[in-house]
């Protein structure tokens, strides 16, 4: 079902074409375009025999789909072709992804001249499994150059108890050598086994990326990487809930550090059949160190041009004070409060003319934490309404900035580019678009409030 007719389906994240879609997989810049393939299960809308599915933009906005990448075809990999990356090795695209099969996990390796044909490496293994990891608990390669080396991080889990991520080097890209675990979880709150593990310089300093299985969000560490030892400085949520999970990063041609994640359903399967297409990815984020050395979170500068008309928000007078009311379903938001004292601000979204339907993004400056309200988000009792929560501290003076993109069923809250929280959110009445800028004190001056919103065009022009 198409955008236009799906009420649920977003139109600037993007989704497959038909059926699931789950991981981000293989960016890279190549031929003059951005490549985006993803995890694919080209037969259902649900999770099965998962392929490589594949996307290209000039731009980062407009995105055109490509023929499947790569399939299940040898023993090693004939129940699904897993989580990966793609690096150049001597001027030749290189693909790395988890192989899938009754013996367990193993990472294998193709190469191509064009990104559409693959070939394989027949050996399929190219890295051994060390002691005290579980064949079932192996998987999600990434690669990266450094020091004239080639090294490789898998995520793994330790005893089946605690996360871990381990480190391969070669010399040319295609002979690998173990070099142990690169880094450890410190604790059991932080996951059994960690997946999709991405590991690269920014600035100065390093950056682990680790989402923390089952479904426990995504985390970030900062720190240094020596001795082929990664030492963290800093460590924080990146998507808390895992609202968003599997993060992918990659530089891009202009030195830019660009990521996506993986977004996904969350209603019943009945449903996601009904539609006949699950999961949707971010925007592209560009990540930044900021000046105290945490991870900075952004969505691409190339998303405004997907903007079109600018909406005026008028102003109601209405308890507790003055709102600014606008609409729509489809929305590119930025909401900067001034932090004047403990009242609760924020935006309702998708609202309901008779008020049973309505999404709340809301934050409380005295407990300093920011929330998505879902619980009354939709009168179908098939779809999850549990709020979602993050901690976030304010410095002295600092005001609110939020980034708000409201695509259907797709809500993303970026907060000061420190945080952000992600989430599906299914609205059943046709006139649940209403929407208000809000403050619990009395009244919500010029400033008090710098509101602009923008409705949202399509990232698929050819669909």
């Amino acid at each position: 079902m198409s955008s236009a007719t799906d009420p649920h389906r977003p139109r600037f994240h993007f989704t497959a074409p038909q059926h699931w879609l789950n991981d981000p997989n293989g960016l890279c810049h190549h031929g003059g375009r951005y490549h985006l393939h993803y995890q694919h299960n080209p037969a259902a809308a649900q999770w099965g025999v998962i392929h490589w599915g594949h996307a290209s933009s000039a731009d980062l906005v407009h995105w055109q789909d490509e023929p499947i990448a790569l399939a299940p075809s040898h023993e090693y990999d004939r129940q699904g072709c897993w989580s990966g990356c793609i690096v150049e090795v001597d001027g030749q695209p290189t693909l790395h992804y988890t192989g899938f099969s009754d013996a367990g996990q193993v990472q294998c390796a193709a190469t191509s001249s064009d990104l559409v044909h693959w070939h394989k490496r027949e050996t399929g293994r190219i890295v051994e499994r060390p002691a005290g990891v579980s064949a079932h608990d192996f998987r999600d390669p990434y690669v990266f150059r450094h020091s004239e080396r080639w090294y490789m991080v898998v995520g793994a889990s330790l005893d089946h108890e605690r996360g871990q991520c381990l480190l391969y080097r070669s010399a040319d890209g295609v002979e690998w050598e173990e070099r142990g675990a690169l880094y450890t979880a410190p604790d059991l709150r932080q996951g059994r086994m960690w997946e999709c593990p991405n590991f690269f310089p920014l600035g100065d300093k390093w950056v682990l990326v680790v989402s923390l299985w089952l479904f426990l969000g995504v985390h970030v560490f900062v720190g240094r990487f020596e001795n082929e030892r990664f030492v963290p400085e800093w460590d924080g949520p990146l998507d808390v809930d895992a609202g968003a999970f599997a993060h992918l990063a990659f530089r891009g041609p202009d030195g830019r550090m660009l990521q996506w994640g993986w977004i996904n359903e969350q209603r019943e399967q009945a449903l996601i059949d009904a539609d006949g297409w699950a999961g949707a990815m971010t925007v592209p984020r560009e990540l930044l160190l900021d000046q105290r050395g945490r991870l900075a979170q952004r969505p691409v500068a190339e998303l405004a041009r997907l903007r079109g008309t600018e909406l005026m928000p008028q102003a109601v007078t209405d308890a507790p004070g003055t709102r600014r009311r606008f609409a729509g379903r489809h929305l590119d938001i930025e909401a900067n409060y001034a932090m004047c004292g403990p009242a609760k601000v924020g935006l309702d979204l998708l609202v309901s003319a008779d008020g049973r339907e309505r999404t709340r993004v809301v934050f409380w400056p005295e407990a300093r934490r920011l929330s998505i309200e879902r619980a009354h988000s939709s009168l179908e009792p098939r779809v999850r309404r549990q709020d979602l929560h993050a901690h976030l501290e304010l410095d002295p003076g600092e005001p609110l900035q939020l980034r708000v993109l409201l695509d259907a069923s797709v809500l993303e809250v970026y907060a000061n580019e420190r945080l952000c929280l992600t989430t599906r959110v299914y609205p059943t009445l046709p006139d649940s678009v209403g929407a208000v800028a809000f403050s619990e004190a009395e009244g919500l001056g010029a400033d008090e409030l710098s509101l602009r919103v923008w409705e949202m065009g399509s990232m698929f022009p050819a669909r």
